[in-house]
């Protein structure tokens, strides 16, 4: 455990310059860095954290969410949980064509943003797509997408990606998503079959848990990412 980046109470500069460089010191000594959040605006400066080791452009993200977390600001803030994924983009430390999102549903956001997302060149599999197609063959579809051209892939996680019968601990829960079991079995893919680098599990809120269902499936996680990375490290011996 390598501690808590320090982020002072309303002090949003200072706390993402922070996470920058807590992420930066790990992946600098080429440790695979697991955050836990927190909301979702801590991908911003952990992902870039990693970029900035492995080389911009050199990184493709697989990002499960509820929501596509791409507007260009919320209420004039740049630095939002709504807002990480386009700061990431723009900034040309993710790949528009190398960020693939898995779980978006619900009511935002709007068409604006949509076209902005298309118009980058992103990716995207809604739930839809997963109910009708299965999760395998969508993460076989976003591992394919997300490594083409780059080297290493960053994976994140926001809990409201599940459905709220798994993951009710969340601050914008959104019926209809996925199940524990497919999650889990997700992450475990990806941590065995990619040049996984980079790992985080953001927006699980204690306070509104039940019967500790979302910190453990947190959790669970995490350790799938570990096993899966054991696993793999065993097998190149």
């Amino acid at each position: 455990d390598a501690g808590d980046a320090f982020c002072p109470h309303g002090r949003v500069e200072q706390s993402l310059r922070n996470v920058q460089d807590k992420v930066s010191e790990i992946v600098q000594l080429g440790i695979i860095p697991i955050v836990i959040g927190g909301d979702h605006t801590i991908t911003w400066p952990s992902a870039t954290a990693v970029a900035e080791k492995y080389g911009y452009g050199k990184v493709g993200m697989v990002h499960f969410d509820a929501h596509a977390d791409t507007a260009p600001d919320i209420d004039g803030n740049l630095a939002s949980h709504g807002t990480p994924m386009r700061r990431l983009i723009e900034s040309g430390a993710i790949p528009a064509t190398n960020f693939v999102q898995i779980g978006l549903r619900g009511y935002w956001p709007g068409e604006e943003v949509w076209k902005w997302m298309a118009e980058q060149g992103m990716k995207w599999h809604m739930m839809e797509e997963v109910h009708q197609r299965g999760l395998d063959a969508v993460i076989t579809d976003a591992i394919a997408e997300a490594m083409y051209g780059v080297d290493y892939l960053y994976v994140s996680v926001d809990i409201d990606s599940l459905d709220p019968a798994y993951a009710p601990g969340t601050g914008t829960p959104e019926p209809g998503g996925l199940s524990s079991v497919e999650m889990l079995r997700a992450i475990r893919r990806l941590a065995m079959e990619t040049p996984l680098v980079a790992f985080d599990v953001m927006e699980v809120a204690p306070v509104y848990d039940h019967a500790d269902a979302t910190v453990n499936m947190a959790h669970r996680l995490i350790f799938e990412t570990l096993a899966g990375l054991a696993w793999k490290k065993n097998r190149s011996r």
